[in-house]
């Protein structure tokens, strides 16, 4: 390890980097009501919010790992958390003076900052530590991950007691605290630049894809549509909780952290159980799409808050069993050069979903039964592909001969 600091602080700073664009997302979901109003903006231009912060982060997923290749990164991650707190600046002022298109550009920087840094860690991480020291910062980075997902939405509830203008600023020092503990503590050899090839790494992209299309177009449908329920539905409940309670930021907070606590606890769980074989990945996708199917069933039969808050937590269960499972499969059936490639574009993929599930459920908030049924026509999709792609489904038996 190149770095003179010691490996708890280093780990803690890389930490902050994927903790940053769960943050960036996450702590908005209960302050959205808030903004609304304040802004005098509709549920989509509310959705909107959020998804201009993470449409741009899922597409720098991939695109910072070439560019990272091409500038340092180091580099890459200080300009990226600087265009954050850049981002964080420019909100405050157009949450005060009321400039809704100045929000949406000032998130646009907030994600094209978070993703930037998002992939890096994990590079960060495998450049400095070798060994058992390694395996252990990549755990230490999912916790960061983890607890990221549980604290958001208690941070934002927190923040809302207060005024939802100091969110940008809460923020804004996050980013900043990060920004000097890499350039203070983080010391990394020098790097070798190397040239930019998109169309080399697109081409071997499709060679993957059409070998292995038949865990992959699943695993990237099923990881998308569930974020993107899982995120819609997340909105859905804290407009709901808004309007039917009238709950005060810390209890609403609270209460959106229930699923993404399951999702975290389950997701942990699910990865220490997991098999290296394909009957254990199949076995974690398929009860994760159950558990998704019952939750939805449930939101379909009744409108009560209680029953919205469990449904929630029934799909943030499915998709804690199912995106581990999904994460394995693809490390077991992809060649080691082209992994990276691989999840960067299921990251961005998952990240899109996230991004997408606020703005369209925002559409759809005049019409409940519109989105509960589209909501089980995405899951029918994901069923149908999965009998059309794999030719046995290990329930009750065994499929795989290795």
């Amino acid at each position: 390890m190149e770095s003179q600091a010691r490996p708890s602080i280093i780990i803690f700073i890389i930490g902050m980097l994927p903790l940053l664009m769960v943050l960036g997302n996450s702590m908005f979901i209960p302050i959205l009501p808030d903004i609304q109003v304040a802004m005098n903006l509709s549920p989509v231009q509310g959705g909107l919010i959020l998804s201009a912060f993470s449409i741009p982060a899922a597409v720098m997923i991939p695109i910072s790992g070439f560019i990272s290749a091409r500038y340092g990164n180091k580099q890459v991650t200080l300009v990226s958390l600087t265009l954050i707190m850049i981002g964080c600046f420019a909100a405050a002022i157009a949450g005060v003076q009321g400039a809704f298109e100045w929000m949406i550009i000032s998130r646009l920087l907030q994600g094209i900052g978070a993703g930037g840094i998002t992939p890096i860690a994990m590079i960060l991480i495998t450049d400095l530590f070798s060994g058992q020291k390694r395996n252990r910062a990549l755990g230490s980075l999912e916790v960061f991950n983890g607890v990221g997902k549980v604290i958001s939405p208690v941070i934002g509830g927190i923040v809302l007691s207060f005024s939802w203008y100091y969110s940008f600023v809460v923020y804004f020092a996050f980013a900043l605290f990060a920004f000097f503990g890499m350039y203070i503590f983080i010391k990394l050899k020098p790097q070798t630049r190397r040239k930019l090839r998109f169309k080399t790494t697109i081409s071997q992209v499709k060679l993957v894809f059409s070998l292995s299309w038949k865990w992959l177009v699943p695993i990237y449908l099923a990881g998308g549509i569930g974020m993107f329920i899982l995120f819609g539905l997340l909105f859905y409940l804290s407009y709901d909780l808004d309007r039917t309670y009238l709950l005060g930021g810390l209890e609403k907070g609270l209460i959106l952290a229930i699923p993404l606590s399951c999702l975290t606890l389950v997701s942990y769980l699910t990865a220490r159980k997991l098999l290296d074989s394909e009957d254990s990945y199949k076995r974690g996708i398929i009860y994760g799409v159950i558990y998704k199917f019952i939750g939805v069933c449930l939101l379909i039969f009744t409108e009560s808050t209680f029953i919205l808050i469990i449904g929630t937590t029934l799909v943030s269960i499915g998709l804690g069993m199912l995106l581990p499972a999904a994460s394995g499969a693809i490390a077991a059936v992809v060649p080691s050069n082209e992994k990276g490639s691989i999840f960067s574009f299921y990251a961005m993929i998952r990240f899109l979903g996230v991004a997408l599930g606020p703005a369209v459920f925002g559409l759809w908030m005049n019409n409940r039964d519109q989105m509960m049924f589209s909501v089980f026509f995405l899951l029918n999709l994901i069923v149908l592909t999965l009998l059309y792609s794999w030719s046995c489904f290990p329930v009750g038996k065994t499929c795989s001969t290795r």
